[in-house]
């Protein structure tokens, strides 16, 4: 993951000569973040069957058993999942709203939090790694191929995320060099 990162910030640099670099970049964030946050509030509707408030039960009856299978037979069931404090459609939801809330968030931190506004970029780093966290303690499910692309995404988004915090943070080191007098390295 780090020479991927190296390799992203690379790319990017090189493109430092054109003022449209870091829009891109900061758009990118805020597409693969919108994109995660769209894949859990479709989560709702897959597992669940947009039961987005309640009790977290997916939807229809529980399985049958295998044919020539009775209840009760086979292995014995591994260990209880870690509980968490909400059902998980209600968790889906929350992440997909923290997930408008922290891009929202993005693009006003520069107005702001002025020079402290990669704290938002660690903020976002932080929640992408909790989802993944999360799916983690809960078995690493993948219904319908969803669980391995939100994961994806959310690997990539990190990435970019610890890019464009480099980043600021360097400008704001030549900024500061800059006012002192210094030149900057």
């Amino acid at each position: 993951m780090i020479r991927a990162s190296q390799e992203v910030e690379t790319v990017i640099a090189t493109n430092d000569s054109r003022p449209s670099s870091g829009w891109i970049l900061a758009g990118a964030i805020t597409l693969l973040a919108l994109a995660d946050a769209a894949l859990h509030f479709a989560l709702d509707f897959v597992l669940f069957g947009g039961n987005l408030i309640g009790s977290g039960q997916p939807s229809g009856p529980p399985p049958s058993p295998p044919p020539g299978a009775a209840y009760g037979s086979g292995p014995p069931a591994g260990p209880p999942p870690m509980p968490f404090p909400l059902p998980l459609n209600q968790l889906f939801l929350l992440n997909a709203i923290g997930y408008v809330v922290l891009v929202a968030a993005f693009w006003l931190a520069p107005r702001c939090l002025g020079t402290w506004s990669w704290l938002v970029n660690v903020a976002l780093i932080v929640y992408s790694a909790a989802s993944i966290g999360g799916w983690i303690m809960v078995g690493m499910p993948n219904p319908s191929g969803l669980g391995y692309l939100s994961k994806a995404i959310e690997v990539v988004l990190i990435v970019l995320l610890v890019v464009h915090a480099s980043r600021m943070l360097r400008a704001r080191g030549a900024g500061a060099a800059l006012s002192s007098g210094q030149p900057a390295a």
